[in-house]
């Protein structure tokens, strides 16, 4: 017998129509840049813990970036599990476009393609 279990996570707005999919972020990250020091990751809608992602944003607009998950992220349901996603044992690098990127830990491999937003 199989048990499925998932958490809102910060909120208690009902699901989206749909079986919880996950709503997508929009608009325009915070995450232009001049080097690494700039930016750091910033766990999506659901974190790693939590079946989800992480993205790369400038360091100053993390505190916004969190105080905005609520309004963001309401009513998405994430799943009790840990992620595999190549986001999870990344790192932030500040990419050739001058834009905060996900990056593979140490700059080993191809870079981490973000879940379209």
């Amino acid at each position: 017998m199989c048990l499925v279990v998932a958490a809102a996570c910060g909120s208690s707005k009902p699901a989206p129509e749909g079986g919880g999919a996950v709503k997508p972020i929009t608009g325009d990250l915070p995450d232009s840049c001049t080097s690494a020091d700039d930016c750091e990751l910033v766990q999506a809608c659901c974190g790693c813990n939590a079946g989800g992602t992480q993205i790369a944003i400038r360091k100053d607009a993390v505190a916004g970036f969190e105080a905005a998950r609520p309004e963001r992220c309401g009513g998405n349901m994430c799943a009790q599990m840990i992620s595999n996603h190549p986001s999870c044992s990344a790192e932030a690098v500040c990419g050739q476009n001058g834009r905060c990127e996900v990056a593979p830990h140490m700059q080993q491999g191809e870079p981490v393609t973000p879940p379209a937003p």
